[in-house]
């Protein structure tokens, strides 16, 4: 086994660092890197490259223009005489802007990659010698890199012997023509050099060349000079965009598996941190835009041939420029309802069914957070007008359906008895896009904890499947505890699932309590405990730690938790929950600024419901205007209680209020939403005359 010596310097240059620390992985990469990152090669990796066919090679022209490029040979061409020294016996392809850069004292990046198996090893040094036969590499840096995004393919040299340095169809341009547009555009690899030097010796400064993968048509065409492609997770050494902050010139190469012809590119970059395009395109972290200085097509010039195999099945959870486009597009009808149709009914438990919904029209569905939820508008036989709710979305983002997991009331719950009921495939109904406050924080790489009753754990499945799909996607799995009452079996939604997760996963621990277990429910089986989800199980079930906890389920559940752990110092902002039912706010209700400046809190605000001449005092113990319409006898529309689906919308004939948090739920101008809001003043200009201080139409 190959010791493995641990820098006393960083592995990485100023630029590296700043991107990691940008991303918040600076600290935990750089105690990894400097364990990994070595400046010489162990066994496995110089008995690696003899293997190889070919090796991909970035260096930089008198201009300072990278250029990445590939030199090929027989298996055996390339050689490590010691673990510092990597010998090349292989001239440039004709035409390589390699035959140019290729010169003694050069700073150069080696890529050794093998389709076949998915291993890649890089390394960068310099050009120590060149010759007649070759060349050699002295080696600064050197490690093994992850295999995502790469698609398997054989690989084997052409039947003939040809001659690689062949005077092959050569086309130079500075923009591209049909055939090389075709080439990117239908691309599902392509091979990025970079470098930088501050003038330092240092071991991370120098010329780099990178792998990148995506779906076929990946890498979009913008006009005859620019491209763009999605930057998906990687290692989080960040070396080719470390390069890229400091310095944007860049080099690509294409390669034609199937006609043989090899695409050089070098030009300028942009790194696209954030916006629309960004975060509609499923798993980019960022996107690089590349603008072409110099172009060079080499036609049939590749020694090898290629047989493709499978694509990585990490681009499952990528996505496609059609669908981001789509996205964007779905993004601007966020509060429009739109036609969905349920295409898939599937039952969860004795109580709970999961109605699978996409856009009638197929189109993208708009982007959502998981533990939000979409509201719908369906019409009910009997009813004199459409219906309206609000589902939590009980699956993790897909991009082409939502997914409801709907408890059966009973009684003379309409909607919820409705689906169980009479909703079939084929059944269509209105949906605006999903919203909703109850996400998981997005700044945070705490531990986290879901605890969950009885149909809550809808937001909760959603949460957890997440952290497990960008665990897949970045390697990086978030320490989640995942606890749950129910019941028993009969009534309990997705218990096998989140077992297999948890079987599947070290990082995810799934503790499920039944307070009435049946006859066929089994601790250790079904079930882990027995009793209810209460302070004492989480103080037996959580190790000392620091956590980030997500509640939903019934208000006395909520209310318990909540108080319980605030009492051992858990700090109210740890503590997220989802509004389920009546009147469910666990913390006091902030006072904004703008109720201290308009009067005392204790003041008392006369408040009238004109529709129903009903005309009562608020003061602050009162809670919101809808809890004071409901303590007076009044029974308006409602859902989600926290100003997010805009069902509770009320017309506001004048005065003013103050929301409790600003509101993201639909509402015309003149209508306040009464569930989060409270009377402003019962004096002043925000008031309705002396005496009057909101007057509303319910």
């Amino acid at each position: 086994m190959d010791k493995i010596p641990e820098h006393k310097t960083s592995p990485f240059h100023a630029g590296e660092q700043q991107v990691q620390e940008r991303l918040g992985v600076r600290d935990k990469i750089e105690t990894f890197a400097r364990k990994v990152v070595r400046d010489h090669m162990p066994v496995q990796h110089r008995e690696f490259y003899q293997q190889l066919p070919f090796v991909l090679i970035g260096t930089v022209d008198l201009n300072g223009r990278p250029w990445a490029s590939l030199v090929a040979g027989r298996p055996g061409f390339m050689t490590a005489p010691d673990d510092r020294m990597l010998s090349i016996a292989a001239a440039p392809l004709f035409g390589d802007p390699l035959n140019d850069t290729l010169k003694a004292g050069a700073d150069v990046g080696i890529l050794g990659i093998e389709p076949a198996t998915r291993r890649r090893n890089r390394l960068t040094g310099r050009i120590a010698a060149v010759g007649t036969e070759g060349f050699t590499i002295s080696i600064s840096q050197t490690f093994g890199n992850c295999p995502q995004y790469i698609q398997t393919r054989s690989v084997k040299m052409r039947p003939k012997n040809r001659d690689v340095q062949g005077e092959n169809p050569v086309i130079r341009s500075n923009k591209f023509d049909d055939r090389t547009r075709s080439l990117i555009e239908t691309s599902d690899t392509l091979f990025i050099a970079s470098a930088f030097s501050d003038g330092r010796e240092a071991a991370s400064n120098g010329a780099d060349v990178s792998h990148r993968g995506g779906k076929p048509g990946f890498v979009k065409v913008e006009d005859e000079r620019t491209f763009v492609f999605p930057d998906f997770s990687g290692n989080n050494h960040f070396n080719t965009v470390g390069n890229l902050v400091l310095n944007p010139r860049a080099g690509f190469l294409f390669i034609d598996f199937s006609a043989g012809d090899l695409l050089y590119l070098t030009g300028d970059t942009e790194i696209v941190w954030d916006g629309p395009e960004v975060q509609a395109f499923i798993g980019a972290e960022r996107l690089i835009r590349f603008r072409a200085e110099e172009v060079i097509r080499i036609e049939d010039i590749l020694p090898l041939s290629f047989g493709f195999g499978e694509f990585s099945p990490m681009l499952d959870h990528t996505g496609s420029w059609t669908q981001a486009t789509e996205t964007i597009a779905a993004e601007r009808e966020r509060n429009t309802y739109l036609c969905y149709e349920v295409f898939d009914v599937q039952r969860e438990s004795d109580q709970i069914s999961s109605f699978y919904l996409r856009r009638k029209d197929r189109k993208t569905l708009p982007l959502h957070e998981p533990g939000q939820f979409l509201p719908i508008r369906l019409k009910i036989p009997g009813q004199d007008s459409a219906v309206t709710r609000t589902y939590t979305v009980s699956e993790a983002p897909t991009g082409d359906h939502y997914r409801l997991s709907i408890k059966r009331e009973g009684g003379d719950a309409l909607v919820s008895n409705f689906f169980h009921r009479d909703v079939k495939p084929g059944f269509e109904l209105e949906a605006m896009a999903p919203r909703g406050k109850f996400v998981l924080d997005p700044s945070s790489d705490r531990p986290v904890v879901l605890i969950s009753g009885g149909v809550g754990t809808t937001p909760m499945i959603a949460m957890a499947n997440h952290i497990i799909n960008e665990g897949r996607r970045t390697r990086n799995f978030r320490r989640t505890i995942f606890i749950h009452g129910a019941r028993n079996g009969k009534v309990h939604a997705f218990g096998e699932h989140m077992r297999q997760l948890a079987a599947q996963h070290e990082n995810l621990t799934v503790h499920i309590r039944y307070s009435e277990p049946g006859g066929d429910d089994q601790i250790g089986v079904t079930h882990d405990s027995e009793g209810h989800v209460d302070i004492r199980l989480l103080k037996q079930v959580l190790p000392f730690d620091d956590y980030d906890f997500y509640l939903c389920g019934p208000p006395p559940f909520m209310q318990a938790l909540f108080d319980g752990l605030t009492s051992l110092g858990v700090r109210d902002e740890r503590i997220h929950y989802e509004s389920f039912g009546p009147a469910t706010v666990l913390r006091p209700y902030p006072h904004s600024k703008e109720t201290a400046a308009h009067g005392p809190i204790g003041e008392p605000v006369p408040v009238r419901f004109a529709g129903s001449d009903i005309e009562v005092a608020w003061t602050p113990d009162k809670g919101t205007l809808l809890e004071l319409a409901e303590a007076s006898g009044l029974e308006p529309a409602f859902s989600c209680r926290a100003g997010n689906c805009g069902t509770c919308a009320t017309r506001l004939k004048c005065g003013a209020v103050d929301y409790i948090e600003e509101p993201i739920g639909p509402r015309g101008d003149d209508e306040v939403l009464i569930c989060c809001s409270t009377p402003r003043s019962s004096t002043g200009g925000s008031s309705c005359g002396q005496n009057q201080g909101v007057i509303l139409e319910l």
